[in-house]
């Protein structure tokens, strides 16, 4: 019987243990839209204001948050940035969640999201996985990701006057031979298109890490079919164990990511420079 209630109180300690840094992962940003609204009309201050919509590399829990970066090199500036990332989203979820945005009456809008579309493509077993984790209506694949990215954008202009940025996703780990990293500039490829039928401003930050990573002798410990294993790891590694998000990237051997999907700070650094410059270029031309 002891021995009974002792194996039950060890295995509730290591459930509670294992579970808080997923917990932890999963936390809402500081400020998101639901707690900005509130904050308003609290206060009744105006700021200029920018969303930045996107999944878990906007949402800043996983891998270096590159939304922390940018409010760094604008505190002396009157502007409200407001994290609008979610960990795991396709496309098709933030366009459920962007009457949210609108309310926030964005000045600017920046929208990095499909990695987790391109993903979803890779295997029947991956895209089941999304389609019930996620709750989707339907399978995703490279049109759906299209008409999805092109709705939320026509959304954002009809109802706000934000200036509006997309910004091509991250490469699927650092291997130009893998599958999953062409299928990244596949996707990206989707975002320039769309960019320009909408009218709005194209980042390059596919492209950019690309460029960085021909002089990069970077080489994954793992291989991309473990990838789901080696995001849980890294959450464990920061989280519970309270290694360095570059530190858990380095012993992966990654040079710009912490694992297949996600940012270590030189990745992190990439975004946070592009939006630097259109936020930067757009508020001085309002």
């Amino acid at each position: 019987m002891l021995a009974v209630l002792i194996i039950t109180i060890v295995g509730l300690f290591l459930g509670l243990l294992l579970g808080s840094p997923f917990y932890l992962s999963e936390r809402p940003p500081n400020i998101n839209p639901s707690n900005y609204l509130k904050m308003r009309s609290v206060s009744g201050e105006k700021k200029k204001v920018v969303v930045f919509m996107g999944d878990s590399i906007t949402h800043g829990k996983i891998g270096v948050n590159y939304v922390e970066m940018i409010k760094e090199r604008f505190l002396s500036e009157s502007i409200e940035f407001i994290n609008a990332g979610k960990n795991s989203e396709l496309t098709w979820n933030l366009l459920q969640r962007v009457d949210k945005v609108i309310q926030c009456d964005p000045d600017i809008v920046t929208i990095l999201v499909g990695t987790n579309d391109a993903n979803a493509s890779m295997s029947e077993k991956t895209m089941k996985s999304y389609v019930k984790r996620m709750k989707l209506p339907r399978d995703p694949d490279i049109d759906w990701y299209r008409d999805s990215l092109s709705s939320l954008i026509d959304s954002l202009k009809e109802n706000t006057s934000a200036k509006i940025a997309l910004i091509s996703i991250p490469t699927i780990g650092e291997d130009s031979r893998d599958a999953a990293f062409g299928r990244s500039a596949e996707y990206s490829r989707i975002v320039q298109e769309v960019s320009k039928e909408e009218e709005v401003a194209y980042l390059p930050l596919h492209e950019l890490m690309v460029e960085r990573l021909e002089s990069s002798q970077s080489r994954a410990t793992y291989p991309y079919r473990k990838y789901f294993i080696g995001i849980l790891k890294v959450i464990i590694n920061h989280y519970l164990l309270r290694r360095e998000w570059d530190d858990i990237a380095s012993a992966s051997g990654f040079s710009l990511h912490v694992d297949y999907l996600h940012l270590n700070t030189a990745g992190a650094k990439l975004v946070a420079d592009l939006l630097t410059e259109f936020i930067s270029s757009t508020l001085t031309q309002t």
